[in-house]
């Protein structure tokens, strides 16, 4: 079973080609590195089901080493209402139509 704190599916505005967009999202209010890890782990796992799974975490604070390992695996930041990685993610998670 994929324990996970959101799931949100919807279409690409940019990619009107592409079918669905799964988001797997990780929230807490101190996002740090084994957050960044778990929204991989569960992303992963609904991508042996599904394909165009892209890995979000979101959270108030956000600890240095998570922001630098959601850069390096590009994994979405939520933050104040703000996305980081968006452009990052769907590059590297999504498959092109």
């Amino acid at each position: 079973m994929l324990d996970t704190d959101i799931i949100v599916t919807g279409e690409l505005d940019e990619h009107p080609a592409t079918p669905t967009v799964w988001l797997v999202i990780d929230v807490s209010t101190t996002v740090d590195a084994s957050d960044v890890e778990r929204a991989l782990t569960r992303a992963d796992l609904l991508r042996r089901d599904v394909p165009n799974v892209i890995p979000v975490v979101a959270g108030d604070q956000l600890v240095d080493q998570a922001r630098k390992r959601a850069e390096a695996e590009r994994v979405v930041l939520v933050r104040d209402g703000s996305l980081t990685g968006w452009d990052e993610a769907i590059e590297q998670w999504v498959v092109a139509a």
